[in-house]
């Protein structure tokens, strides 16, 4: 017995329109993203070094 009559047929591909392709701004965002986060990252740790450095120093002062 043959079961070629039990495949189910494919649907038609109109009713189920695929979204547009999006690889290549993806990958921008992901880019940016990994670029400024590490910008940010970069930033807190000059602030944290410069608070800790006066801290070191006893240059840092509380209020006027």
């Amino acid at each position: 017995m043959r079961h070629d009559d039990l495949r189910a047929d494919r649907d038609e591909l109109e009713h189920f329109p695929r979204p547009p392709k999006r690889e290549k701004n993806l990958v921008l965002q992901i880019a940016l993203g990994v670029f400024f986060g590490g910008l940010a990252l970069w930033l807190v740790q000059l602030a944290a070094t410069s608070l800790a450095a006066k801290f070191m120093l006893g240059t840092f002062t509380f209020g006027g």
